[in-house]
């Protein structure tokens, strides 16, 4: 999942301008590759599947299927990706259903840069299944 030090990661935002705004965000940190940028939740488990990632930033609310659906069925399959589930809706009840689905953290947008890599760090500390 990650090779070295470095934190291999996956964004699935179907907005292109947040997608390229995060991927730019994260290019800058040296322990952290973006693999792969996908705008839908399938695309997201295909990329999953094929890619590995170590860590997946995951919009709740996606075109054909939503975030915490497919959250739901990467972790099935694969357990020791940590999914950092994203949001404008700050509802507990989002928070919770997230974290249900598997989500290791749960992202507020607009969120600043920091929030985003600490949380993408600390994601890694999942215990492994």
């Amino acid at each position: 999942m990650s090779e070295g030090n470095t934190i291999r990661l996956l964004v699935a935002e179907d907005s292109a301008g947040t997608r390229h705004n995060l991927i730019n965000l994260l290019g800058l940190e040296p322990d952290i590759e973006v693999i792969g940028a996908v705008g839908s939740a399938r695309q997201a488990v295909d990329l999953a599947i094929q890619l590995q990632p170590a860590v997946i930033l995951m919009d709740i609310n996606l075109p054909d299927m939503d975030g915490l659906t497919a959250t739901s069925h990467i972790l099935r399959l694969m357990p020791q990706i940590a999914i950092i589930m994203m949001s404008v809706q700050d509802e507990s009840a989002y928070q919770r259903r997230a974290l249900a689905a598997g989500a290791s953290a749960f992202l507020v947008k607009p969120f600043s840069g920091e929030e985003l890599i600490t949380a993408v760090r600390n994601s890694l500390a999942k215990p492994q299944p």
